[in-house]
């Protein structure tokens, strides 16, 4: 049997930083589509900001590995919605993830294929379960970058395109200085 090594590396819990990792840059034009005010998307994709940063250290895809990233979601919003990650099913859509929140605020929203939603405040040291099956997207909901890790199978694969289709059923927006949750009316069931 062949063994694979083991692998230490440190996160900057500052940035959110994996020196050597692979990054992912997502601007506001990677997410053309996912925001609901189209009129506002439109006036800041003048700017076009960086949105989210990911920092992964992946293994080979196969099954009874992990891969671990962590993600800097940058603070934010379009009209009235948080800026978020893009959101996904997994691939191999029985598995599931962990998130651990490093610094900053936010929260995960996650569903279900026929739209239930579930919604999660996170911060420093809260731990959010993703069981297999439900889709999820991280939100940033204060001023400062929120920054997370993510460990998850290697197999499991990531399944955007049936969120860039169909969306969440809900939507995170400020409303009156809170966070609500409010019905999408885009969500195509």
């Amino acid at each position: 049997m062949e063994y694979k090594n083991p692998l230490g590396v440190d996160i900057d819990l500052e940035t959110g930083v994996i020196p050597g990792a692979k990054k992912l840059v997502r601007r506001l034009s990677d997410l053309k589509g996912y925001f609901a005010d189209e009129k506002a998307y439109e006036e800041l994709l003048k700017e076009n900001p960086v949105v989210y940063e990911v920092y992964a250290v992946e293994q080979e895809e196969k099954d009874g590995d992990l891969n671990f990233a962590t993600t800097v979601l940058y603070p934010g919003k379009v009209g009235r919605e948080f800026f978020f990650t893009k959101g996904h099913y997994h691939s191999k859509a029985d598995r599931a993830e962990i998130y651990y929140g490093i610094k900053g605020k936010g929260g995960m929203l996650l569903q279900t294929p026929e739209g239930r939603a579930e919604w999660i405040e996170m911060g420093p040291g809260t731990v959010v379960y993703v069981p297999p099956y439900w889709a999820h997207r991280t939100v940033n909901t204060g001023d400062e970058p929120f920054i997370f890790l993510a460990v998850y199978p290697a197999d499991a694969g990531h399944d955007y395109g049936s969120i860039a289709e169909k969306g969440f059923s809900k939507l995170v927006v400020e409303e009156g200085g809170e966070v609500k949750l409010v019905d999408n009316p885009r969500w195509k069931e």
